[in-house]
């Protein structure tokens, strides 16, 4: 019985698919396939630039887990902040309730009140928004410089022209004539 070449050469792939397939089913694949880590990711939780997909999927459930935790405290600790000020408010009100009646008979006292609680009440916290205002006033200036650079580069190679507009004029046949097209 003579056995035809590409019968054997076909059986011979048809084997060597079926071991490579059962050698891949031996490991993971997860190991094999990489996955690149965000820049920020990278900084805040010493990992490579790339890593495989399982040890990826465990740092990501990691992370993620603790953002959550981390916004949960801080929200947290905003809403004991803000029944702190509510309280806080209450109080003022109150003693203001309270105070107020019996500053009434004092000619200069019964009105300046409301001027001076509002008077405290701009410089309680100016300088923390000030210095808030500020370090955004910095950073737009920053922002607007850099992506300012690449146009004054551009207009100083042209030799300070400006370039042609290429807008369109805008019609100026007056309302109520015809420009001719009908």
């Amino acid at each position: 019985m003579k056995v035809d070449p590409k019968h054997l050469v076909f059986v011979f792939g048809l084997v060597m698919v079926a071991l490579g397939l059962a050698a891949c089913a031996g490991f993971d694949l997860g190991d094999v396939v990489k996955v690149k880590t965000p820049n920020g990711i990278q900084q805040t939780r010493g990992l490579p630039s790339t890593t495989s997909l399982n040890e990826a999927e465990v740092e990501y459930r990691a992370w993620f887990d603790d953002v959550q935790r981390t916004g949960a405290q801080w929200k947290a600790s905003i809403d004991r902040g803000g029944e702190i000020r509510g309280l806080l408010g209450q109080l003022t009100l109150t003693a203001l309730d309270d105070i107020g009646p019996s500053l009434a008979g004092v000619p200069i006292a019964g009105p300046a009140l409301p001027a001076l609680t509002g008077l405290v009440g701009l410089f309680v916290g100016a300088s923390r928004l000030r210095k808030e205002k500020e370090a955004s006033f910095n950073k737009g200036l920053e922002k607007g410089s850099v992506s300012a650079l690449p146009l004054h580069e551009g207009l100083q190679n042209m030799g300070g022209r400006r370039p042609a507009t290429t807008t369109p004029r805008p019609n100026t046949v007056p309302q109520g004539q015809s420009s001719g097209a009908s």
